[in-house]
């Protein structure tokens, strides 16, 4: 595990860009709020002349029981997740919005678009798929340059959660700012997966052999009601000030319903 503590801020800068590609991978409990979050940011980013599209990947139907816990109607049972979101996120909020009914793959994602920010947001459930996440950030922009791929991962139990920010698979901490003897900004952070190294371990409801959907998972994890629309809100912001704002002071925040906290590094 990676531990940085550091007794003052400095920002995280991503590339220079003028567009923004958004890729929600996980159309569930927290993406399924999260998408029309993400619609309301891309709203504003055009208002102030920044072009902007979602992605929203994820090959699960809609079931009754998502219905309670989910951001998902009646009518749309058995239709697919990430078209049913995608339909209504863009008739609500008039953005470009893109549905894709399968399962994430590094090929989902186009590395080194000139002028374009790619921010993989990720809200999965299980090892496999955060592996494949983590694998888009071996080939991130060069270590002499500012990110322009970023991983927002983000995870929760029954009453707690975390939101990670990183951008590189191959972190090294002396290259990861802009000068190493009098830094003034960051440049790179290490993956989730680096500082969370247990995120791609399978827990053992995840393992093929027991063959559990993503809602069976969340019911063996005991989810509260409202734990993904807390996780969707800290997440929302990460995005809102590395977009529009254009530099962030954290790159993880721990928080729990029990005492309403929430700390961030």
């Amino acid at each position: 595990m990676i531990q940085i503590d550091t007794e003052f801020f400095l920002p995280v800068l991503p590339r220079p860009h003028r567009k923004v590609n958004f890729i929600l991978v996980g159309a569930g409990g927290t993406g399924g709020y999260l998408a029309e979050d993400v619609c309301r940011l891309i709203v504003q980013l055009q208002q102030n002349e920044k072009k902007a599209n979602l992605t929203i990947i994820d090959g699960d139907n809609v079931e009754p029981k998502n219905i309670a816990r989910q951001n998902y109607q009646p009518s749309e049972i058995s239709f697919p997740k990430a078209q049913c979101l995608a339909t209504r996120c863009s008739a609500k909020y008039g953005v470009e919005v893109t549905a894709i009914s399968d399962w994430f793959s590094p090929n989902h994602v186009e590395n080194y678009k000139w002028n374009t920010l790619t921010i993989i947001i990720g809200c999965v459930d299980n090892a496999a798929a955060r592996a494949e996440i983590h694998s888009c950030l071996k080939y991130n922009s060069p270590r002499d340059e500012q990110a322009d791929l970023f991983w927002l991962d983000c995870g929760n139990s029954s009453l707690s959660g975390q939101v990670i920010l990183g951008t590189h698979a191959d972190f090294n901490i002396v290259s990861a700012s802009n000068n190493p003897d009098k830094p003034a900004f960051w440049k790179h952070l290490p993956s989730p997966a680096l500082v969370h190294p247990e995120l791609l371990i399978p827990k053992p409801e995840e393992l093929s052999s027991n063959n559990l959907s993503c809602a069976e998972i969340q019911i063996l994890n005991h989810q509260t009601l409202f734990i993904n629309r807390m996780t969707s809100a800290i997440a929302s912001q990460y995005l809102l000030e590395l977009t529009l704002i254009g530099k962030i002071s954290k790159f993880v925040s721990y928080f729990n319903l029990i005492p309403m906290s929430c700390r961030s590094i």
